[in-house]
């Protein structure tokens, strides 16, 4: 009976300790709170923001496709140049291609079963 006065004694202490704490770091924290302003940017900050972003996405889109439509151009041309005038040239690339694919496929697979 008397080690359950100390048990609950102590845990009371305890308590008052933790509940001393707690208020302790709330003070501290509207403290905090009162002697730094938040500074919260205005509406027309973050529009301009992403209207700038809007405008950069924009001008970066147009001239990857403009790079991919010159590319594409350019392989489709001389795709049609070698079948045409050079058809020979263009079956044994195509033969090349078709084994450096099955190869890179296999090395691939290899590695993958592998687990390198």
């Amino acid at each position: 009976m008397a080690n359950r006065k100390v048990l609950q004694l102590e845990q009371d202490h305890q308590d008052e300790k933790l509940f001393a704490a707690v208020k302790e770091i709330e003070d501290g924290l509207e403290t905090l709170e009162e002697t730094i302003p938040v500074y919260t940017p205005d509406l027309q900050f973050f529009e301009n923001l992403v209207a700038e972003q809007k405008q950069a996405m924009k001008r970066k889109l147009i001239k990857e496709l403009a790079i991919f439509t010159v590319a594409a151009l350019l392989i489709v041309t001389s795709v049609l140049f070698m079948l045409y005038q050079v058809p020979s040239v263009f079956f044994i690339l195509q033969g090349v291609v078709t084994i450096f694919i099955m190869a890179y496929s296999t090395v691939s697979f290899v590695k993958q079963v592998n687990g390198t």
